[in-house]
């Protein structure tokens, strides 16, 4: 029996039969070609390009199971149609006499080669990006199209170096066990659509491939981050009964869809969802969430090589607004540093891009594109019920700024004839201790806060929440965060306003009471946690809770605080 350390997308336990799955390798012949054959080769890369376009525009019509990865699917065509992309095959083949394949082969490299240098996991998942469409367009060119899953039964837990996005949509097809990969990480898109579907799987688990051979009895436990490569009798039933009380779990949780997240003493606590990409509003809906409580935006300006337009933005606030209404959904501005963007700002290198210009600083260094987010929110909340929140606001200061910069934008809809509502509220992110301290004077210029626990961790305890060698330091129940969020909430209350907590604190269940019992008015959390939550919400008697607040609160230690609750 041997263990592997990875890093969970999902949490779970999976358990089957290994299956290792190697790519197929496609033989690329670098040739040269004679100038007379130029002509010739251009012609074959607009047909075959054109194949493949039409092939992705298929794939995203009739793809039907909740259209996880349509926008996936949309990048990798815009990878194909970018005129970038046509100019230097054109230059490869007329100017270098490289044959076709070659020549798309090379631009490919190239491009996972740039992004790959980058240093950076928000951008560094854009490589499974452009190898899974150098693969699809190769293997179409070469006519080698052998379905890899085509001898895969459904017990199986597939083993591989990395995944594209589309290969994970196949799999989850196939209703396969589970993913264990040796690359990749928990932001890349083919994590993002696992995710959402609770396909368990685990990534990063370096060595794995070396350590495992085909039809070995193989455990998921993406509770605890590792992998069990041919367990013991006795281990295998230990899971075998872990898994079983997970489905039970799983099938007793969806009997509480129809269910109002109220406390045992009758609180009334709004349940929302944090959202990622626009597709997992789907999920949103079927487990009937009272709202949006997060919408990350920054996958429209991370998984792009040109900024998003006003109009794209408005299209996608669109649609997620008309399919949530009457429900909120609270749009969260662009919340990423410079070091995430700057392959399309021209930002200058930054020491440490977690103190830099991130969040609300970043929109306000760069008010033209601040401006058209604004806009297009503004514009999308004809069609809804839109909120939008600012990040990383650190003081009254920045908030005015961005009141007049609205201000602005609806003076200039106006002014254009353009349609919009400016009626909408707007919160503040409460994520940097200096926003706490003075959370009485943001509450009074906002409408609501809400308490992104990550950030305000990281932050209060000056521990890199990414760093696994002082991950023991990221201590959620630490006291001083304990006293922040009722400081919080205490100052927001005295002046008639609602707190949130939509950071990870609120999707974990031993938190859950803890949060309310100081005050929490609404938890937002991801779409896969909501009925967990629910349950915890729904089991929950707050009075009692709150006969511990005063010990709770004048605890010393972490350790004290969780022993109390």
């Amino acid at each position: 029996m041997k263990k592997i350390k990875g890093n969970s997308v999902s949490n779970g336990v999976a358990i089957g039969k290994a299956k290792i799955i190697k790519k197929h390798e496609l033989y690329i012949e670098h040739k040269k070609i004679h100038k007379s054959e130029v002509k010739f080769e251009l012609s074959r890369f607009n047909e075959d390009v054109t194949f493949v376009i039409n092939e992705l525009d298929k794939l995203i019509q009739d793809y039907t199971y909740s259209q996880e990865n349509r926008d996936i699917l949309e990048s990798h065509k815009m990878i194909l149609m970018d005129p970038e992309f046509k100019k230097k095959i054109s230059k490869f083949i007329a100017d270098d006499l490289y044959n076709l394949e070659h020549a798309i082969s090379t631009y490919f490299t190239e491009a996972a080669d740039i992004f790959s240098n980058l240093n950076n996991s928000y951008l560094s998942h854009r490589v499974s990006d452009f190898e899974d469409v150098a693969y699809r367009l190769l293997s179409h060119i070469l006519d080698e199209r052998k379905d890899i899953l085509e001898d895969v039964t459904q017990n199986s837990i597939l083993i591989m170096e990395n995944i594209t996005p589309s290969f994970v949509t196949k799999v989850f097809e196939k209703d396969i066990r589970g993913l264990c990969i040796e690359r990749g990480s928990r932001n890349s898109h083919s994590s993002i659509i696992a995710r959402s579907m609770n396909l368990p799987m685990l990534v990063n688990t370096l060595g794995l491939m070396g350590n495992i051979k085909d039809e070995e009895d193989l455990i998921i436990d993406g509770n605890n981050d590792y992998i069990i490569i041919s367990p013991t009798k006795s281990v295998l039933e230990k899971y075998k009964a872990i898994y079983k009380r997970e489905q039970n779990v799983r099938n007793g949780l969806l009997k509480l869809i129809d269910v109002e997240p109220i406390t045992k003493d009758g609180k009334k606590i709004k349940l929302m969802s944090n959202i990622e990409i626009p597709q997992e509003i789907d999920q949103v809906l079927k487990y009937k969430s009272d709202g949006i409580g997060l919408f990350r935006t920054e996958f429209l300006f991370i998984d792009s090589e040109d900024l998003p337009t006003e109009e794209e933005q408005y299209e996608i606030y669109k649609k997620i607004a008309e399919k949530s209404a009457p429900n909120p959904l609270t749009i969260r501005t662009i919340d990423v540093g410079g070091d995430k963007l700057s392959n399309i700002l021209n930002i200058a290198y930054e020491e440490n891009p977690n103190l830099g210009c991130r969040g609300i600083r970043i929109s306000l260094e760069n008010i033209p594109i601040f401006k058209q987010q604004i806009k297009a929110i503004l514009r999308a909340n004809i069609h809804g019920n839109i909120k939008i929140m600012f990040p990383m606001i650190s003081g009254v200061d920045e908030l005015l700024k961005v009141k007049e910069i609205i201000e602005i934008c609806s003076k200039e809809l106006s002014k254009g004839g353009i349609p919009f509502n400016a009626d909408m509220e707007l919160g503040v992110m409460i994520e940097i201790p200096s926003a706490v301290i003075t959370s009485d004077s943001i509450a009074e210029e906002c409408d609501f806060l809400s308490i992104g626990t990550n950030d305000l961790i990281q932050y209060t305890l000056a521990v890199d929440r990414d760093n696994q060698s002082i991950s023991d330091y990221y201590k959620p129940t630490h006291p001083s965060m304990i006293r922040s969020i009722k400081l919080t909430v205490d100052n927001a209350h005295k002046i008639g306003k609602k707190v949130a907590v939509c950071g990870e604190m609120a999707s974990e269940k031993k938190y859950v009471k803890l949060l309310l019992a100081l005050g929490v008015d609404e938890l937002s959390v991801s779409p896969g946690r909501l009925l967990i939550i629910k349950k915890e919400i729904i089991d929950c008697n707050i009075t009692e809770m709150k006969s511990k607040l005063d010990r709770i609160l004048s605890c010393k230690t972490s350790k004290e605080v969780m022993k109390l609750i």
